[in-house]
């Protein structure tokens, strides 16, 4: 390797004296004389060759290095790939003397990765060099931990803090413990990633909702840290970031997609996704995974990934489905692998996204979006989404989820998934407040993002059609709506924009806009039918501005749903008699109705 270098820059290394660490050997101290190290440069090298170190497979020099496992495509993943396959270009690039003290994320990765090139580069450059290398490196390091990450606003903080502050410290504390300045940066690094480890995780170890899209390089990142740490005595972190740690293995198999994306991730259709990989799943199962995530790796991630024998653990496969109102996140599930029916949601401020899967193809994928006017005049959202209720049985998983908005409403989502039937009723209920006025007129437009691929068929004459993908399809039957299109008393389904926009109109205090959705995909092509049912209190009908009532049928099988929309009461709903504020179940052939769940009414304050 040739690096050019004047005698006007020989390094003094006066930010990293006194240079040795009391542990240094004697021998290595009295031939490199810490006023000019480069004087022992040999008896340097041969240290470091006789005592060695142990590093990850390929770390540098090879494109498939673990410092890319998990790196956006869309982040200068191709020019880093490029870099740390040549030493020479990381060794050049940080010697311009542009390099800024806080780079971005992908030079923040170069200066990384030439930490783990550095034991190697003894061999390739002279020591003026290689020592001034090492003090520039040094010096971001310091720099680094100085600064806040802001990991609310600015993701990408959160990978550069990381690299910066505790990997690059790491690795030079751990190649070089015998200088003592690098020696010390490893409680910094400790300190880092203890902090970023319990700060930007929900206490199970899940990030939060913006943290999705550097969701790769972080594991990442920590991966590999974690590695370093299983060879040093106090580890790599604390006693309760390891906790953090080990939770988000699990959450990541979670998480985990097809071909080697995170779920809600967005993917350049041009490129290839690198979210996650095998060798990246595999050292993070062997150094943070116990028995459970092992037999859920083995069915979510492809042949090969763990060995055969976990595929028998099925009797310790972890829950599949996952939330926590701190990330904004919630994961239903029916198994772990790809084949299986998956919903994810995030609602981190006012958008609200999700992404449905079955069969390992996605039918939604996106923002669910709403428009909402009243008299005339648009409501907006005035505060952030916020988890209202959150249940998880036998046989479903169900999200309550409440948006304030301006013109004095507010919008309820709710998203019930029937686990073992492969049936989802998601709904949206808008609210007004209680005035003296009358009641104003709502209307309301609820928007389901297609993935790519995915088509709508609706039916010719009834207002029910098909969600159709490339091997997979599913019934939609829009519950609120008439079933016949000639019934003119409804409202309309149709694709906007790559969107099917459910839209109605009410005059009221309050309206529900319920959609049924059936993955089954044998069931789903039968005949489907459904109705708005009477709810009736003390022998009076209840207007549907105070509470609705649903029954949807898919082939042979039917549900049965109920909200109230206003203050609950003791009603029946087809003869099923209910005193909660939500309830849904599924018909027996005897005629009566398994319920699900049933949610109480709220205590008033």
């Amino acid at each position: 390797m040739a690096v050019a270098i004047t005698e006007e820059a020989r390094v003094s290394l006066a930010k990293l004296q006194p240079l040795w660490h009391e542990t240094a050997p004697n021998r290595l101290i009295e031939q490199c004389p810490e006023e000019d190290p480069a004087l022992g440069w040999k008896a340097w090298r041969d240290h470091l060759r006789s005592r060695g170190r142990r590093s990850l497979p390929r770390i540098v020099g090879h494109k498939d290095s673990p410092l890319v496992w998990g790196w956006p495509a869309d982040c200068q993943l191709e020019a880093l790939q490029a870099d740390i396959q040549s030493t020479a270009r990381l060794v050049e690039g940080a010697l311009r003397e542009d390099t800024p003290t806080l780079p971005d994320a992908p030079q923040a990765l170069r200066l990384v990765a030439l930490a783990y090139a550095l034991p190697q580069l003894t061999n390739k450059l002279n020591a003026d060099t290689w020592w001034l290398l090492v003090e520039r490196l040094h010096a971001v390091a310091e720099q680094a931990n100085l600064h806040r990450m802001d990991w609310e606003s600015k993701p990408l903080d959160v990978i550069c803090n990381q690299l910066l502050a505790g990997e690059l410290p790491l690795v030079l504390s751990y190649y070089f413990p015998e200088v003592r300045g690098l020696r010390e940066l490893r409680d910094d690094a400790r300190a880092a990633f203890s902090e970023a480890l319990i700060e930007v995780t929900d206490g199970q170890g899940l990030p939060h909702a913006a943290l999705l899209p550097i969701l790769g390089p972080l594991l990442a990142c920590w991966t590999r840290a974690r590695w370093i740490g299983g060879h040093l005595r106090r580890r790599a972190w604390s006693r309760a970031a390891e906790v953090q740690y080990r939770w988000l293995v699990r959450h990541a198999l979670r998480l985990a997609g097809a071909k080697g994306r995170f779920l809600l991730s967005e993917t350049l259709a041009d490129t290839k996704p690198n979210d996650w990989s095998q060798p990246l799943f595999q050292t993070a199962l062997q150094l943070g995974g116990d028995r459970s995530d092992h037999a859920a790796a083995a069915l979510a991630l492809p042949s090969g990934t763990v060995a055969k024998r976990f595929k028998s653990l099925r009797n310790e496969l972890p829950e599949t489905s996952l939330n926590s109102d701190w990330s904004c996140l919630s994961v239903m599930a029916n198994g772990w692998s790809q084949s299986a029916t998956r919903l994810a949601i995030s609602y981190a401020g006012t958008a609200l996204r999700l992404e449905l899967s079955t069969a390992g193809e996605q039918l939604l994928f996106g923002e669910w979006s709403f428009r909402t006017t009243t008299a005339g005049h648009a409501a907006r959202p005035t505060g952030p989404w916020e988890q209202l209720c959150w249940e998880s049985g036998k046989r479903y998983d169900y999200l309550e989820l409440g948006l304030p908005l301006s013109n004095g409403l507010k919008l309820e989502r709710q998203i019930l998934f029937g686990r073992e039937d492969r049936v989802f009723y998601l709904a949206d209920i808008v609210i007004s407040s209680p005035t003296e006025e009358a009641p104003p007129a709502l209307q309301h437009a609820s928007s389901l993002p297609l993935a790519a691929g995915v088509r709508w068929m609706g039916e010719a004459e009834t207002r029910d059609g098909m969600f159709i993908g490339r091997k997979t399809q599913a019934a939609v039957l829009p519950l609120s709506l008439r079933e016949w299109r000639a019934d003119p008393r409804s409202g309309s389904l149709e694709v906007i924009d790559g969107q099917l926009t459910l839209s109605q109109l009410a005059t009221g205090r309050a309206m529900c806009c319920a959609w049924f959705l059936d993955l089954n995909r044998s069931r789903s092509a039968n005949e489907r039918t459904w109705r708005q049912l009477t709810v009736a209190e003390a022998l009076e009908v209840v207007p549907s501005e105070l509470a609705v009532g649903y029954r949807a049928q898919s082939g042979n099988d039917q549900w049965l749903i109920y909200r109230s929309l206003g203050t609950p009461g003791n009603r029946s709903v087809l003869g099923h008699n209910v005193a909660g504020e939500f309830s849904a179940g599924r018909f027996l052939p005897t005629g009566k109705v398994k319920e699900w769940i049933e949610i109480e009414a709220a205590e008033s304050e």
